[in-house]
């Protein structure tokens, strides 16, 4: 990844690929799409926090639709992810300029969209109190967890990575750091019950 420009094509290979190259081609994006932010803000004047957090959303969302094959390629990587962003932004937007008392709504009452919706919201609040967790889990387990679930990395890829003897070795720590993640999760659910 040596060029400066790559073509739609190389980058969803890239993330395609998985391990370091999805690890190089996700901060690639980072930077190449930062260019959106000011674009986005003269249409919509968010506070800065808002403009990043609909930022990386809309980072993630752009990638998760490459790796799982939503995106068709039939608008440029750049306009599509733009799309995804803006829209994020919008609905941050909203969000913030609504200040109407929502009335409660039993769950049956909403449309399909309305419901995954809030099963979108229900899997990013899930993910960040995941991520939460994990930090409390020192810095080897959560890197393991993260190359493993996240960046999908091999064994032997994480091994080397976190200077383990072999994939073996890997693969243990990963489980050890999967079971101890799972009863942080168990209780923290206990708790807020």
């Amino acid at each position: 990844m040596s060029k400066t420009s790559l073509s739609d094509k190389e980058i969803i290979n890239e993330i395609l690929k998985g391990g370091k190259s999805f690890e190089n081609i996700s901060s690639y994006l980072f930077k190449t799409f930062k260019g959106f932010i000011p674009k986005v803000n003269q249409k919509l004047h968010l506070p800065q926090e808002d403009l990043n957090d609909a930022y990386a959303d809309a980072l993630v969302k752009c990638i998760r639709k490459i790796k799982d094959r939503s995106f068709r390629g039939e608008s440029k990587l750049s306009s599509y992810f733009y799309s995804i962003f803006y829209n994020g932004a919008v609905d941050v937007s909203r969000k913030n300029t609504s200040n109407k008392i929502k009335s409660i709504v039993e769950i049956h009452e909403y449309d399909a969209k309305e419901r995954d919706l809030m099963e979108l919201f229900d899997i990013k609040e899930r993910s960040m109190l995941i991520l939460k967790l994990m930090g409390t889990m020192g810095a080897s387990c959560k890197s393991i967890l993260l190359d493993w679930g996240y960046y999908g990395y091999s064994m032997d890829e994480i091994a080397e990575r976190s200077e383990l003897k072999n994939a073996e070795s890997a693969r243990s720590m990963k489980y050890k750091c999967l079971k101890k993640l799972k009863q942080l999760i168990a209780n923290k659910i206990d708790l807020d019950v």
